[in-house]
């Protein structure tokens, strides 16, 4: 569920799923990548110990 309202109300998510959808990747495959971004995110802002940042995830 956070992949899912990242995907729809966060302007990094919106332009993350843009992304991929222009590529061809099918719905349930978009879900799966954001929940691994998220994942990642997540760690990356407790590894760094720094709020987060969307300027870093919107490219």
């Amino acid at each position: 569920m956070p992949a899912m309202v990242a995907r729809y109300k966060t302007v990094w998510g919106k332009q993350f799923k843009e992304r991929l959808a222009l590529s061809g990747k099918p719905p349930k495959l978009i879900i799966g990548t954001m929940m691994r971004k998220l994942i990642h995110v997540a760690f990356g802002v407790l590894k760094s110990q720094q709020p987060f940042d969307s300027t870093l995830h919107a490219a």
